[in-house]
């Protein structure tokens, strides 16, 4: 069957162009750590989500000129790897490229042989096991991003202390910033820098004389089934201690295990009026001119917990 100027091959069939010793480039386009531990016999490593899958392909023997078909086969019929991989190959200038059809599961389904340690890399629509990680920092990091009219500023904040816990699929615990390692990231003249540190850190926004620490506390949260890899697969509300005042807090977030621990990563947006940061407010002020600052505040946050 066609699809895009490439054709489907059934996993029987292509058992029997290995048996019969026909001449072809098979290439498995999934990730190499997939490649080492199961692929089909004879399958060259050529993952589509490289930048280098082109050299790849043409390390593995194939050639566009070549009338030698090039087959390429990835996970399943629920994920595009093998599609891409074909598509890229047709762009490439290849006329005859077959894509085994239910990927690598179906050719294992019918009890066909593969090759490879067996240890494959850990699924990342795993979710954490239940347990209590500590932040790293260093590792963990928030960035913001503040806006007004004419401009955008954006920079860090350091992430020193935290917990995260999960207990019967719910996640807890919490973490903490302290205003002082506050940065920005975009000014490129020092004084300018300063200034706008300085600012930011004065009773006019953080006050982080009186306040130096920031706090969130997960109170409550909630598993979003059915959530993509990538995508956020939690809603939690929890607290948000700033500049002295706690407020209820509620956002998305990603949160998968990471070599022994958790990651989460967390974007959202939060009113910084909601906390006593009015300075250049347009709903509380009028006719600020260029002291209007825009009351939205994009927080990015990534925390890495072992």
């Amino acid at each position: 069957m066609q699809d895009t100027n490439f054709t489907r091959i059934a996993s029987q069939e292509l058992k029997q162009w290995q048996d019969q010793g026909r001449p072809m480039v098979l290439l498995d386009v999934l990730p190499p750590e997939v490649h080492a531990a199961r692929r089909l016999p004879g399958a060259h490593p050529a993952c589509v989500f490289e930048v280098a899958f082109p050299e790849r392909v043409a390390a593995a023997g194939a050639d566009p000129g070549s009338d030698v078909p090039v087959v390429v086969y990835g996970e399943d019929n629920q994920t595009r790897d093998a599609p891409a991989a074909a598509a890229k190959l047709v762009r490439m200038g290849f006329t005859r490229v077959y894509m085994l059809a239910g990927g690598i599961a179906d050719w294992m389904r019918l009890g066909l042989p593969v090759e490879g340690h067996g240890a494959l890399p850990e699924d990342h629509r795993a979710l954490p096991p239940d347990g209590s990680w500590t932040v790293v920092p260093g590792q963990s990091v928030v960035v913001w991003t503040g806006r007004s009219a004419t401009s955008r500023h954006t920079g860090t904040l350091a992430v020193d202390q935290g917990t995260i816990r999960v207990v019967d699929g719910k996640v807890g615990g919490g973490f903490s910033m302290p205003l002082d390692s506050l940065a920005d990231d975009d000014l490129t003249d020092p004084g300018l820098r300063a200034m706008l540190v300085r600012h930011l850190l004065s009773d006019d926004f953080l006050f982080a004389q009186r306040h130096p620490r920031a706090e969130f506390t997960v109170v409550q949260s909630e598993f979003l089934d059915g959530a993509s890899p990538g995508a956020a697969n939690y809603h939690v509300r929890g607290e948000l201690l700033l500049r002295g005042r706690i407020e209820p807090l509620a956002l998305p977030l990603t949160l998968a295990p990471l070599d022994g621990g958790v990651s989460l990563k967390a974007h959202f947006d939060l009113d910084r009026t909601r906390w006593g940061m009015d300075y250049g407010s347009g709903k509380l002020f009028r006719r600020l001119g260029m002291h209007l600052v825009h009351d939205m505040i994009s927080l990015d946050v990534t925390l890495v917990a072992r």
